[in-house]
């Protein structure tokens, strides 16, 4: 596998990790900040890897989803047909939950969860009174990577009780409006009502199965490719499970995604030699 960052300083670093059936293993960093990345820029590498690695040893070259890597990935298939070239699961689940995260009833559930938790995180008195009742915070949820927002969802729905009894509390109605003012008025009414809860209950348990896929495809212990289509085929089917009423956008979102570019031969190779599960 090769990835691409850039550290502190502004250098680009590409680093190569081989992946076997017992661990993963460092091969070897390269710094990349005098070249253009383009397609063959990018291609060389790989096959110089490929080269020192031993090409009868390699199965599957699996990149960032950058455009460069993509074309490179392309290229590197038609000169060495037994070699698989994939993307980044990692990254198109994420994707998967960012579009997700776009249909209008999660992205107005999200944004309920975010006003909320920015109320109480902007004022001291009730956040002090939260944190006396809950024990803990509440993670707040981020603005782009929807991984960070479902975490933050689950996070804000295992408070449910300690903030409802927060909000039904004699300190919270003696001092509301001296404290909290008009706007603390509206954020006890979203917490009171059970729509917001509902919703971001059956969000949560749809979304879920996706972001355990998610966890499990980003270690860097043991490569998880065998793994990868039977995952996929029983996240869907949790989802659907989960909420059958609105399953259908999500798993619509998914086949998109993961059907252009994931679901290869070699994928599905690996779920049939893996019918153990």
């Amino acid at each position: 596998m090769c990835d691409c960052w850039t550290d502190p300083t502004r250098r680009s670093i590409i680093n190569f990790r081989t992946y076997c059936d017992a661990k993963t293993f460092f091969h070897k960093s390269v710094d990349a900040s005098a070249y253009v990345h383009n397609t063959s820029y990018m291609l060389k590498f790989m096959e110089d890897v490929i080269d020192m690695v031993g090409e009868e040893n390699v199965v599957q070259v699996v990149t960032d989803n950058g455009p460069q890597f993509k074309a490179a990935g392309q290229v590197l298939m038609e000169r060495r047909p037994h070699i698989f070239w994939t993307p980044c699961a990692a990254h198109y689940i994420d994707l998967i939950l960012i579009d997700i995260g776009k249909i209008r009833r999660v992205q107005q559930t999200v944004e309920t969860a975010q006003r909320i938790t920015r109320y109480i995180y902007n004022h001291n008195w009730v956040l002090s009174l939260m944190r006396k009742y809950a024990g803990e915070e509440i993670l707040r949820p981020g603005v782009t990577r929807f991984a960070t927002n479902f975490i933050a969802l689950d996070s804000i729905l295992e408070k449910k009780g300690a903030l409802r009894q927060m909000f039904a509390s004699s300190k919270w109605y003696d001092s509301r409006y001296s404290y909290a003012g008009t706007e603390g008025s509206k954020i006890e009414d979203l917490v009171m009502r059970q729509p917001f809860w509902q919703r971001a209950t059956t969000i949560v348990k749809a979304i879920k199965p996706l972001y355990e896929v998610l966890r499990t495809v980003d270690s860097e212990i043991y490569p998880q490719m065998e793994f990868l289509y039977h995952m996929m085929v029983k996240a869907k089917d949790q989802i659907m499970e989960a909420d059958p009423a609105h399953g259908r956008s999500y798993i619509n979102i998914i086949e998109q995604r993961w059907g252009a570019q994931m679901g290869t031969e070699l994928h599905l190779a690996a779920y049939y030699l893996n019918l153990r599960f």
